[in-house]
C-alpha cells in the first residue's frame, strides 16, 4: 500500500518527466554502467527536449507522486525494437527511485500502461540482462522473453532481455 498518486502526464510535465527519468535512472544504473556513460545518458536522453518529441510523437507517460513530488513515472510509445510488428506497443520506462521498490507503485504505473496498451497485439519492452528483479517483475505479469537486443547508453553498449505479452481484447 502507498499513498502515491498517479495520473497521466502532459506537455506541462515534460520538465518534471526529464528530472525524474535522469535521477530514476542514476540512481538505479550509477556503479552498476560506466559512470562517463551514464551522465551523457542523462544528459541526452532524459533532457526535456527528449520527453517533448516522445509526447509529441504520440507517446503517453504516467506519473506517480507522493505530495507532489514525482517518485517514478512509465512511458508508452511506438515500438523501436526489432522484434516488433504491426500492431506492438512499448514500455519505453518504467523506473521508480528505489525507496519505493515493493510498494506497490510500479504495479500501478503498470496498470496504468496496460489500460493504455488495450486494443495493441502485444506488449513490448527491454530490460537489462542482469536485473533479475525487474525481469521477475514482468515475468509476473505475463511478460515472456523473445530475444534480445543490445542497448546503447552514452555511447557504451550493454545487454538487455526483450520481453512480449500478448494484449487481452487485441484488434477488436
Amino acid at each position: 500500500m502507498h499513498d502515491c498518486i498517479i495520473r497521466e502526464a502532459g506537455p506541462a510535465d515534460i520538465e518534471t518527466l526529464a528530472i525524474v527519468g535522469a535521477a530514476t535512472f542514476l540512481e538505479t544504473f550509477a556503479g552498476v554502467l560506466d559512470g562517463g556513460a551514464l551522465i551523457e545518458h542523462c544528459r541526452t536522453r532524459h533532457s526535456a527536449a527528449a520527453y517533448r518529441a516522445y509526447l509529441d510523437g504520440g507517446a503517453r507517460a504516467w506519473l506517480a507522486e507522493l505530495d507532489g513530488a514525482p517518485v517514478g513515472y512509465a512511458l508508452l510509445a511506438r515500438p523501436e525494437l526489432e522484434a516488433a510488428r504491426a500492431g506492438d506497443v512499448e514500455l519505453k520506462r518504467i523506473y521508480l527511485l528505489s525507496r519505493f521498490h515493493g510498494s506497490g507503485v510500479a504495479r500501478d504505473l503498470f496498470d496504468a500502461v496496460l489500460g493504455a496498451a488495450r486494443g495493441h497485439e502485444r506488449l513490448l519492452l527491454g530490460v537489462k540482462a542482469d536485473n533479475a528483479r525487474a525481469i521477475a517483475f514482468y515475468g509476473g505479469r505475463g511478460f515472456a522473453r523473445i530475444g534480445t537486443r543490445r542497448f546503447d547508453v552514452g555511447g557504451k553498449l550493454y545487454d538487455d532481455v526483450v520481453m512480449a505479452r500478448e494484449l487481452e481484447g487485441a484488434g477488436q
